[in-house]
């Protein structure tokens, strides 16, 4: 009687282990900010709202960032989906979609460098992973130049794997997928532009496709790039952005993050239109922007003024369900726009959960 019992006990755990082992426990929450437009300078507004007190606004930012972890979720579907898992955890990282700087120069880059170094911000240190965009120069530049030596590091240290001439990452948290193109996923610069020019994409396409290569059609893998996916979109060519989605449309895109548009959106990627263009067939991604550190000048001012505005995509994936919701610096910290609704995202990410 003894051994059955013992025999039936070792089945039970064994039946338990191989569940656990098909099944594996994930819990990833990262978040996703952009255009921080580090060095911006107002000469316009009155009073003058120069790099120095920009900067101070993005210092500002990161701290209100901080607050976040510990935070009860965003009421409506992702505080029904978190129910009994918990508030905010501390994030796995950040993610900059570009536009670090204003004008690209070696003193911007070392100011964002300050503010977002990829070992982690004071006081919230979780590590930094930061993209070239439009406002950040060429392929030669300070900035670009500079995120080759930082992802090296960050290489060296084991959070990414880079590409071999250091500017595209990719990394993997817990079973999901991330790849940085950068700019946007592409060869070769815009038609019409110098291949030394912030238009070349160095490649993004070549290395993207090389990464997908590597992981399997049901693995989640998200995309980050600056530029935007809408159709109406000039920043990239058309040509480009069909090369693009035939290199994706067979993988489990869980997300496609960008920045550029300085707008907080959750969008389709292809719209109406490239779905037409590019044949009307095949799946459609999910696309977020979190907006923009950058406050546009209104009537003379930095607006909003005194109000630090703090626009960010929190993310998080506890085994195959994904949940967004956007942080700001409202009262309460979440979005209570009448947009929010559409902001808000709850989804399965296992293969063909939330395409359509």
């Amino acid at each position: 009687m003894i051994r059955r019992i013992l025999t039936l006990t070792t089945a039970l755990l064994l039946a338990v282990g191989s569940l656990s082992a098909a099944e594996p426990a994930r819990d990833v929450t990262f978040y996703l900010v952009s255009d921080t437009h580090v060095g911006m300078n107002y000469r316009k507004t009155t009073p003058p709202f120069g790099s120095d007190e920009f900067n101070a606004h993005v210092a500002k930012t990161l701290e209100v960032l901080a607050q976040v972890p510990g935070t009860a979720w965003q009421a409506g579907p992702v505080a029904e989906a978190m129910k009994g898992k918990g508030p905010v955890p501390r994030p796995l990282g950040m993610i900059v979609a570009g536009d670090l700087t204003e004008v690209g120069n070696a003193a911007q880059w070392a100011d964002f460098d300050r503010l977002f170094p990829w070992k982690g911000t004071t006081p919230a240190k979780y590590p930094t992973f930061a993209l070239a965009g439009n406002h950040d120069g060429g392929n030669a530049g300070p900035v670009r130049q500079g995120l080759r030596l930082r992802n090296r590091e960050m290489a060296a240290a084991g959070l990414v794997t880079a590409s071999e001439d250091g500017l595209h990452t990719s990394w993997n948290w817990q079973g999901v997928h991330f790849i940085n193109v950068n700019l946007y996923g592409g060869d070769g610069a815009k038609e019409g532009a110098k291949e030394s020019s912030m238009w070349n994409p160095e490649a993004s396409l070549t290395y993207l496709k090389a990464q997908l290569a590597r992981i399997g059609r049901t693995e989640p893998v998200v995309i980050v790039q600056h530029l935007d996916f809408g159709a109406r979109s000039t920043w990239w060519d058309q040509a480009k952005r069909k090369a693009f989605y035939e290199a994706i449309k067979e993988h489990n895109i869980i997300a496609l993050l960008h920045g550029h548009t300085h707008d907080i959106t959750r969008l389709k990627f292809p719209e109406d239109k490239d779905y037409a263009d590019f044949g009307g067939q095949g799946p459609r991604f999910d696309c977020f922007s979190a907006g923009a550190f950058k406050p546009d000048a209104k009537d003379g001012k930095p607006f909003p003024g005194p109000r630090y505005p703090c626009e960010c995509y929190v993310f998080r994936i506890v085994g195959d369900k994904f949940v967004a919701a956007h942080y700001t610096a409202e009262p309460g910290g979440w979005n209570t726009s009448k947009h929010a609704p559409q902001l808000t995202f709850v989804k399965s990410i296992k293969q063909d959960g939330g395409r359509r």
